[in-house]
């Protein structure tokens, strides 16, 4: 179906579209991103773009630079050979560290046994993707490889069962939920974000899965409860209803690196509810620390220490391993250097069973 089609469908279904902004104690970060986002749908000429999923404010996180088909046929000959040649020159080392670490992120991926899991879901195959880097039988990029990793994990730890209820609180595009869904394919999948990345995650889903049933946010309030939708059904709940499933308990919730990036208040929203609470099975991946002193990254105050429950549920805790050794090029203190991110991430998944 047509990208204007999609959008118009979703905004006709979801009453309080433009609505984000006036959320309370919004941070910075996600007001500038929803502010954008509705500058992107103002002009109707960005939708058939095809780039719901690698815009402005948020991306792919991209791949190191290749000449492939599949670059020529999205970005033309005569660019990608000379920005392949302009990387090649004038940011070569930034490249050879990015290479490092895509290789280092494929590995860990296969030694957690994900290596079907990489070739049954190659990235260039899927929806609006612009970067991909093609090796070993499939193709992959930076964002791609964190859902690849993450689906192998809930596969790994049996987060899901074949009929589960999975709650994922900020799914951007939906690229966890469609490759999760090939695996789980009567999981109930229930996406909450922001109206914007909520229609980006329809679009997407969509294209892949036209056949699954697609509850919309106008749509939510016809079921008694998440456990009574249809299973295999992809839903659609903005933040701003969050209140509506706030006391439910479900199989399976995730949040992947948007709690650290919210303020104090927002966070509790979703921490102190019974649906985090008191879930079978909790997975997150976030920030030891929001804003460490000598980098203040996110408008947060959050660290490790506000994640940790009752330490007999957690069933496993590490460092997130993925793009863990990236080094990039950015400015502290007014010098520019090759550096890692100011504050690493965490990986912890809480069990709330009886042992």
């Amino acid at each position: 179906m047509d990208i204007k089609i999609l959008i118009q469908n979703f905004i006709n279904h979801a009453p309080e579209f433009y609505l984000d902004l006036k959320l309370n104690d919004l941070d910075n970060k996600h007001t500038v991103i929803v502010k954008d986002a509705y500058d992107f749908l103002k002009d109707e000429a960005n939708y058939n773009k095809n780039n719901f999923r690698d815009w402005s404010a948020q991306s792919d996180q991209g791949a190191p630079m290749q000449i492939s088909h599949f670059n020529i046929s999205k970005h033309g000959f005569l660019h990608t050979f000379l920005k392949f040649l302009y990387v090649k020159v004038f940011y070569r080392t930034t490249e050879r560290h990015l290479l490092t670490s895509f290789m280092d992120d494929i590995s860990i991926i296969k030694s957690i046994g994900g290596e079907n899991i990489l070739k049954e879901n190659p990235v260039h195959s899927s929806p609006g993707s612009s970067s991909a880097y093609f090796i070993e039988g499939t193709s992959v990029n930076f964002r791609w490889l964190r859902y690849l990793y993450s689906t192998q994990q809930i596969i790994n730890h049996n987060l899901l069962q074949k009929t589960s209820v999975w709650v994922d609180v900020g799914s951007y595009y939906g690229g966890l939920q469609s490759i999760a869904h090939k695996y789980f394919p009567k999981t109930t999948t229930v996406m909450v974000d922001f109206h914007h990345q909520l229609c980006r995650s329809y679009i997407f889903l969509s294209k892949i899965y036209p056949q699954a049933e697609h509850i919309l946010p106008d749509q939510v309030s016809n079921y008694k409860s998440l456990k009574s939708m249809p299973k295999g059904s992809f839903v659609y709940l903005p933040v701003s209803d969050y209140y509506k499933i706030a006391n439910q308990k479900v199989d399976l919730v995730t949040n992947l690196f948007s709690l650290g990036e919210m303020r104090r208040e927002f966070y509790s929203v979703y921490m102190d509810s019974i649906l985090f609470k008191e879930s079978k099975n909790v997975y997150l991946i976030n920030r030891v620390m929001s804003s460490p002193f000598f980098e203040k990254t996110y408008d947060s105050d959050i660290s490790i220490i506000d994640y940790i429950p009752n330490k007999e549920k957690i069933d496993y805790f590490d460092i997130f391993p993925m793009a863990h050794y990236n080094l990039v090029k950015r400015e502290l203190y007014g010098r520019i250097g090759m550096r890692n991110t100011s504050s690493s991430y965490f990986e912890m998944i809480v069990s709330n069973q009886k042992k």
